[in-house]
């Protein structure tokens, strides 16, 4: 994953640069990070989103958009979107003193669900939250993929 994700309007920012800017006029904000997926065949579109809220006065996100091969197989397509959530948190606190409020991954803990294994294997990360918490980044990255928002790389 680069350091480059987009506005909602296009901008291209560097993500701990666009971060730090809005950790400075905002103090007590929240950063939530989330990835949704959809194939489109014969590809597969990931969106990563890193939604800034502040308090009860909005939020905005930038985001990260990538096109890969068609996955086969949805599991391995479903655990590529939590890993692609952990690495953009892994952007920002490499770099920055900064703590990530929720790292929303959209599996649900269903047993008849393609994603309730995952829920497992990503439930030990700190700040994790799944299908039925409030899942604001992962929303983000969705209404992108379903509005067809998503610029070309």
């Amino acid at each position: 994953m680069e350091k480059y994700f987009r506005t909602e309007n296009g901008e291209l920012v560097n993500v701990v640069e666009h971060t730090l800017e809005q950790i400075n006029k905002h103090p007590n904000l929240r950063i939530y990070i989330g990835t949704d997926s959809q194939v489109f065949n014969p590809k597969v579109r990931y969106v990563t989103a890193i939604v800034y809220r502040y308090n009860t006065r909005g939020a905005h996100y930038i985001y990260y958009s990538e096109i890969v091969p068609k996955i086969k197989d949805n599991f391995l397509r479903l655990y590529n979107e939590g890993a692609r959530t952990l690495e953009a948190a892994s952007l920002l606190t490499d770099e920055l003193p900064v703590e990530i409020e929720a790292l929303e991954f959209d599996y649900a803990g269903i047993k008849k669900t393609i994603s309730s294994p995952l829920v497992s294997a990503f439930k030990g990360y700190r700040n994790a939250v799944f299908k039925g918490g409030q899942m604001i980044a992962s929303k983000a990255a969705d209404h992108i993929l379903r509005k067809n928002k998503v610029i070309e790389e």
